[in-house]
């Protein structure tokens, strides 16, 4: 009885795995797909319909501006996101000059510079700087790639930035 039982099993497992392979060729190549008009009335969703009246506004462009019809206000821009943008700079209100902050002489550490932008950029002790800018009793002349140019009364001081091989 037991070398029946295996092969019974077999058996079985041939016979579900052909109702299951008659069912898939039945629903894909003869079964009816239903169409949307075969459909009963009862299945079919409803439509609301809604009548809007169409409103015009007065034209209170003037004739320098040309009028932009619905359809061209509507379409997107395509334009490289990580590309600035051609607009000049924004204008700046008229500032009184900074005045010098009174601190006592600080060891003035070049970190880095930012340089290719509309305004550079400096980090000495760990404090961001533009040109214009008072740090300690100087102030900031010039930035360039890798240097600073500070002046004072009658002082001019260059930091450079310290490479790891000028370290060693």
């Amino acid at each position: 009885m037991s070398e029946k039982k295996p092969e019974r099993v077999k058996i079985y497992l041939i016979v579900v795995l052909s109702m299951v392979l008659i069912v898939v060729v039945y629903f894909r190549f003869f079964h009816k797909k239903t169409t949307h008009a075969a459909v009963p009335a009862r299945y079919k969703a409803r439509v609301a319909r809604l009548v809007v009246p169409q409103v015009r506004l007065p034209n209170v462009q003037t004739a320098k501006q040309p009028e932009m019809s619905a359809p061209e206000s509507k379409l997107a821009i395509a334009r490289d996101i990580f590309k600035p943008l051609n607009t000049p700079p924004p204008k700046k209100d008229i500032q009184q000059p900074k005045q010098r902050p009174s601190k006592p002489t600080v060891a003035l550490n070049l970190k880095g510079t930012i340089v290719g932008g509309e305004q550079p950029i400096a980090v000495i002790n760990d404090q961001f700087v533009h040109t214009g800018d008072w740090i300690a009793e100087y102030q900031v002349v010039r930035i360039a790639k890798n240097e600073v140019v500070l002046i004072a009364d009658t002082h001019q001081m260059v930091l450079k930035v310290l490479k790891i091989h000028d370290a060693i």
